[in-house]
């Protein structure tokens, strides 16, 4: 197979010595989370990250697949994290990851918002999202993976069809190229920062701060849940990244689709 050199594991871990955590890369995986949490269950310290130039089942939210293809450019990686949280106050390490993600983004001139619960997006079209996945053992976090994948060099005809006036890439909406593991080192000088606040139990100032760069705070939309859809303006994210609505419904997780 043919070398992808902005991501390889010499790349990555040239590019992450400030990390400084052990790094996992593979040009094909299935899902770099199904590799992070077998790390994970056998002992990976917190911190660990696994990246893939592609992934062949990659997931969303429920079950829906992540589009990525052979040396097309997406940044898909999963960092393994053992959070001293308890396991309702969660939430707050996906929304660092958001929040990062964003922050290094927007640094490298691709500007974008989060879309609650889990999406970055750029002029209504999602340009990359996470996945979180938490293992509870005793009551107790025993660690936290958390997936991201953002679209970076793909061209607009390289989407599927069906996801080409939805989907977008930083070429597309910029033009540049950007080297994935610098992006990658961006990503994390943030995350470290505000996994430094979590364990100082400063969740305030990340909470804060996502209620400011999420996109989906004041607007009209409609989320499914339960099998019932529910129609209201968004006007805040609580603390356990619950979305809260004007009808003083309080949404955990769900679907939400703008209706403006």
């Amino acid at each position: 197979m043919t070398t992808v050199y902005d991501i390889s594991q010499d790349a990555i871990e040239m590019a992450t010595w400030r990390w400084a955590k052990p790094v996992k890369f593979y040009e094909v995986t299935d899902s770099t989370n199904d590799r992070a949490v077998e790390w994970a269950r056998a002992g990976a310290k917190s911190g660990s990250l696994v990246v893939a130039d592609h992934q062949t089942e990659g997931r969303g939210r429920g079950d829906r697949t992540w589009f990525s293809q052979p040396n097309l450019g997406s940044l898909l990686f999963s960092v393994i994290l053992r959070p001293k949280l308890p396991p309702d106050q969660v939430s707050i390490v996906t929304m660092a990851m958001g929040i990062s993600t964003s922050l290094a983004l927007a640094e490298r001139r691709q500007a974008n918002k989060l879309k609650w619960p889990n999406d970055i997006v750029t002029r209504g079209r999602k340009l990359g999202g996470m996945l979180s996945e938490t293992e509870i053992q005793d009551g107790k976090v025993n660690f936290v993976v958390c997936g991201v994948g953002v679209n970076m060099r793909i061209t607009r005809d390289q989407f599927p069809k069906e996801l080409q006036a939805t989907a977008t890439s930083c070429v597309v909406e910029t033009g540049r190229s950007y080297d994935r593991s610098e992006v990658l080192a961006g990503i994390l000088i943030h995350l470290d920062s505000a996994l430094k606040d979590i364990a100082a139990g400063r969740i305030g100032p990340i909470l804060n701060q996502y209620r400011q760069m999420c996109d989906t705070i004041g607007k009209a939309i409609s989320v499914r849940i339960d099998g019932k859809v529910i129609k209201a303006t968004a006007v805040d994210v609580d603390e356990y990244g619950g979305l809260v609505l004007d009808t003083g419904d309080v949404i955990p997780a769900g679907d939400v689709t703008y209706l403006d």
